[in-house]
């Protein structure tokens, strides 16, 4: 029994430190409140998160809500100026 309790002990250790790093942006979360809705009814059909659901978004932009629509934009402004101030292109 100690040796379950072990590796159970050892596992959550090892897991407490990927969640950290895991844990999402405040525009990550924004466009997850603002988005889910828009996502349900014109996305759904592409995993969340991937390249084809951005494309899918891009494709439906005028049938968008507004707050999802605006969230969108705000994470396109914050990509770009951390890409500006990393001086990555």
């Amino acid at each position: 029994m100690s040796n379950i309790r072990f590796a159970l002990l050892a596992l959550g250790a090892a897991l407490v430190p990927m969640a950290a790093t895991a844990e999402p942006t405040p525009i990550r979360e924004l466009l997850k409140l603002s988005c889910t809705g828009d996502y349900l009814e014109h996305c759904s059909m592409h995993a969340p998160g991937g390249p084809e659901v951005e494309a899918c978004f891009r494709q439906n932009l005028r049938k968008l809500s507004p707050a999802c629509a605006q969230a969108i934009n705000t994470y396109h402004r914050q990509k770009k100026a951390t890409r500006q101030a990393t001086g990555a292109r």
